[in-house]
């Protein structure tokens, strides 16, 4: 290993508040399959072993983390906010704050299209390197990290209700008491191409409507769910 390439993962390690015993891992964790199939005389493996056992030790880190922060939650409330977590909107925020893409190993067509700064690209590479960690040290050291990571979500009150999947929710009660789905369209768009503002229509037949806006159609479409799940939850309540 370069010094170059070594610095670099130095400074990560610092990131990550972690240091390891086989800085290998951490490369390997950072190393995507395009760059691989371009360099097939290095002799060097991607990650995507690591991000498959990265994802299930993310979700347990995170599930033990759930438990202990909120005891009173439900199972369901539980899984919901575990799902937003490590959810890869989530997943490639927390790479990004970590400068987790500007280590990253992939290959010169990726490069050219961006790729490094794709939220898929990151979010995998962020699992991987909880892998390495894990395949370094065990459960309790990588749980550490995680927690110092995250930490800002879980000492955030206001946690429960904004990583709370309306859209999810309000699917699962619209099939189970309506045995229909809710139906959502965009009503309207304003302002320029970099800011807009869009107003989505939330529908459910013959029960009720509910509208929400955003700066993108999700965002709109999530805010819409929220206020139709929250009237039909009163109503079961």
């Amino acid at each position: 290993m370069n010094k170059e390439k070594l610095e670099i993962l130095n400074k990560l390690e610092v990131r990550l508040g972690y240091s390891f015993r086989n800085i290998n891992l951490l490369s390997t964790a950072l190393t995507h399959r395009s760059y691989v199939n371009e360099n097939q005389q290095l002799s060097v493996i991607d990650n995507e072993r690591m991000e498959f056992l990265g994802d299930s030790i993310l979700g347990a880190c995170v599930s033990d983390l759930l438990i202990e922060k909120y005891m009173s939650s439900s199972e369901g409330d539980l899984t919901k906010i575990r799902a937003a977590i490590v959810g890869e909107e989530n997943l490639a925020q927390l790479a990004r704050c970590l400068q987790i893409g500007d280590c990253l190993l992939i290959g010169r067509g990726e490069e050219n299209a961006g790729s490094r700064a794709k939220e898929s690209f990151l979010a995998d590479a962020f699992e991987a390197v909880v892998a390495a960690i894990y395949l370094d040290s065990d459960f309790k050291s990588v749980k550490d990290v995680i927690k110092k990571i995250i930490e800002p979500l879980l000492n955030d009150d206001s946690m429960p209700s904004g990583y709370f999947d309306y859209k999810t929710a309000l699917q699962e009660l619209c099939q189970k008491k309506y045995k229909s789905v809710p139906i959502y369209v965009v009503v309207d768009s304003k302002g320029p191409e970099h800011a807009k503002i869009f107003e989505v229509r939330v529908v459910i037949v013959n029960k009720l409507t509910e509208y929400g806006s955003g700066k993108s159609k999700k965002e709109a479409e999530k805010q819409a769910a929220q206020k139709a799940w929250e009237i039909l939850q009163n109503e079961e309540d």
